[in-house]
């Protein structure tokens, strides 16, 4: 909350008011969600918790300057008397970005904290290295940047890039993978447009990975088809390791760690859109490692002396990917689309109505996570708005699937989402 504050600060005593755009946005999430009963961390006290939690942000730009800011509340409400309200305040972004002559190179500056997202994927986005977000959130998420350092060159087939990231700039103290993660480090990006495709190249060092590579490829088909695939490769990498029966899951550096995937990407001129992805990360726990952890798991939380060292396995829910092999599908319809068909012509409050739909797929262990989106534009004026979203998640499958013996079932939420 300190550096919310003292950014605030900052940018209101430098700045001019008639010389600043402000854009602020603001969301309301009201969810519903089951839990279960676990093989790493036993029997839950409340199979139901319900909760309210808040969002404010607002974007601020002046000049050269460009701040995102938010406050987040957490258990406005809770039915979870152990939950209590808190309100913490975090600076997303902020940096400064200009243009200097270096000679006859026009190099475009970036300095500050930014958010870094070069990936190509839907469901996974290998080259999302920096500082990594989570995909497709039902929930409300504050997602921050690394502080960077960046000088970008134009060419007339792409862009160069070479710059200097830290990821430990961020507020929010995450799992205990992630804080062990935050590294810095210097690289060269190389993004090229040819023809009807995108190349993309990256190599990067840092004090964790020490040295990764990787690369992606976009391109259109026709006017229905795009294909897109990207890749991986790091020198270490921390996962957590699985060791003796009678010894706990621990962190560790491995050796040679491998990302992938591919997708495609359908869309129709009635308004469908379908995205059908493959992705493999060689960092989770293999097939057989999590049979090895549910057998161990079962084992040891059947004595009390023993049960810690059983929800030590649950350690492995914190991988970037949960496992190995990831087949995700994913469908949307845009609100145009019901002008389409003769049958919902009349009914003109579908023309504010767009549904999402995604399912996950874990194919070694038959696990399931599907989610959908319902969302309803209820006004836009242009300068104001406001959306209502119905969102579930379903966690399940086959009984001995990872997805379904993660701790929580399912997860229904009500969100309500404005901008003015």
């Amino acid at each position: 909350m300190t550096a919310f504050v003292a950014s605030i600060s900052m940018i209101s005593s430098t700045v001019m008011a008639s010389e600043v755009s402000l854009d602020w946005d603001w969301t309301l999430s009201a969810s519903n969600t089951a839990h279960r009963d676990s093989v790493f961390l036993g029997q839950v006290e409340e199979k139901h918790t319900e909760s309210l939690d808040g969002l404010f942000d607002v974007q601020v730009s002046w000049k050269e300057l460009t701040a995102l800011l938010a406050v987040k509340g957490t258990s406005i409400w809770s039915s979870d008397e152990s939950q209590s309200f808190d309100a913490d305040g975090f600076v997303q972004e902020l940096f400064w970005q200009t243009s200097i002559d270096i000679g006859d190179l026009p190099i475009d500056l970036t300095l500050g904290k930014v958010r870094i997202d070069w990936g190509v994927g839907y469901g996974y986005r290998p080259l999302d290295v920096f500082k990594p977000y989570r995909r497709n959130p039902i929930g409300i998420q504050v997602e921050e940047g690394a502080g960077t350092a960046m000088a970008s060159y134009f060419d007339m087939n792409g862009e160069w890039t070479l710059l200097y990231t830290d990821s430990s700039w961020t507020q929010q103290e995450g799992s205990e993978l992630e804080e062990q993660s935050k590294q810095q480090g210097f690289g060269l990006r190389r993004y090229a447009l040819v023809g009807d495709s995108e190349w993309q190249g990256l190599a990067y060092y840092d004090d964790v990975r020490h040295g990764l590579m990787g690369g992606s490829f976009v391109t259109v088909i026709n006017h229905a088809w795009e294909f897109h695939a990207s890749a991986l490769y790091q020198r270490k990498y921390l996962a957590y390791e699985q060791g003796e029966p009678l010894t706990a899951v621990h962190l560790d550096t491995q050796q040679h760690g491998y990302q992938s995937l591919l997708g495609v990407n359908w869309a129709n001129s009635s308004g469908h859109n379908v995205i059908m992805e493959y992705w493999f990360d060689s960092r989770s726990w293999s097939h057989n490692e999590w049979q090895q952890a549910f057998e161990r798991g079962l084992s040891l939380s059947s004595s009390p002396q023993t049960q810690l060292l059983a929800s030590s396995y649950a350690q492995g829910f914190s991988h970037a990917n949960l496992v190995q092999h990831n087949v995700m599908v994913h469908w949307s319809l845009n609100s145009s689309s019901w002008s389409h068909w003769q049958w919902s012509r009349d009914w003109l409050w579908l023309d504010n109505f767009e549904p999402t739909f995604d399912v996950m797929l874990s194919p070694q262990d038959g696990g399931v996570i599907a989610t959908q989106w319902l969302n309803y534009q209820l006004y836009d004026t242009g300068l104001a708005s406001l959306n209502a979203e119905l969102a579930a998640r379903y966690l399940g499958g086959s009984s001995d699937s990872v997805y379904a013996n993660l701790p929580d079932k399912h997860m229904i939420l009500l969100n309500l989402k404005g901008k003015f």
